[in-house]
């Protein structure tokens, strides 16, 4: 009788730990790291927090690198943050990101189409096919140009900064319309625009093209060091700090 009760207990046991094993499960999914993707990237793109992807990933490291897979909450949406700005409205940015109307409100909870610049709005990853006309050597160049002695963050930032202008409505379309727009570019006048970009450059490039954006969505930078009185950048809201580079929306 102790023998079989022994057996009884233990298979109780086994079924409670497959059931705990199989809930937990049944409340995560996992994600594929991507070049450029850090914690607090992938915490937004999915909607959750850096907290809860550490508790999913106990011992995690805050260096990851492509091809990792991580657990993420199950059920987290994928979705990219757009800001808006002046003159934006819904059906503008659906049809700037090939999605629908309908999806950015249900994705925003909108009672109302009215959108205000500088409200962040989360557009659905799985609709979006949008991608600007990108000439790829250009950019490398521009990070060249501007940040070749600047951290590596610091460069693909200032190519993000290129990328978002490229998909605001206050700029040019085209990279090439935003890098040669008149008085935008200092190294463009100089001359330092047609200069190889090196080997970190492109790879920046390419970075910001995949959709890493230290910036934080920023549409200027600048070195505080270079501007001597009055500027009408410096009434720019300062999104970070990286290197020597002030970014801005």
């Amino acid at each position: 009788m102790r023998l079989e009760h022994k057996k009884t207990l233990g298979n109780y046991f086994l079924i409670v730990v497959l059931c705990l094993i199989f809930s937990g499960s049944a409340f995560a999914a996992s994600y594929t790291v991507k070049s450029g993707d850090t914690l607090w990237l992938i915490a937004n793109r999915l909607g959750t927090d850096i907290a809860s992807l550490q508790k999913l990933n106990p011992g995690i490291s805050s260096m990851l690198y492509p091809g990792q897979v991580i657990t993420v909450p199950s059920g987290s949406t994928s979705y990219t943050t757009y800001t808006v700005t002046w003159g934006d409205t819904l059906w503008k940015i659906a049809n700037r990101f090939n999605t629908t109307v309908s999806s950015i409100r249900s994705l925003n909870q909108l009672s109302s189409d009215t959108l205000y610049p500088g409200q962040k709005l989360k557009l659905s990853s799985s609709s979006i096919s949008y991608q600007p006309s990108v000439n790829k050597d250009l950019l490398a160049r521009l990070v060249h140009s501007e940040a070749e002695a600047e951290p590596y963050e610091g460069q693909v930032a200032v190519a993000a900064v290129a990328l978002n202008r490229v998909k605001n409505s206050s700029f040019p379309n085209t990279l090439e319309g935003v890098v040669y727009e008149k008085s935008a570019f200092e190294v463009v006048s100089n001359g330092r625009i047609y200069q190889p970009a090196g080997a970190s450059a492109q790879k920046a490039a390419q970075d910001a093209l995949n959709g890493w954006d230290p910036s934080y969505g920023s549409l200027f930078f600048y070195n505080p060091s270079k501007i001597y009185g009055w500027n009408w950048i410096l009434n720019r809201p300062i999104v970070r700090q990286i290197g020597n580079h002030v970014f801005a929306r």
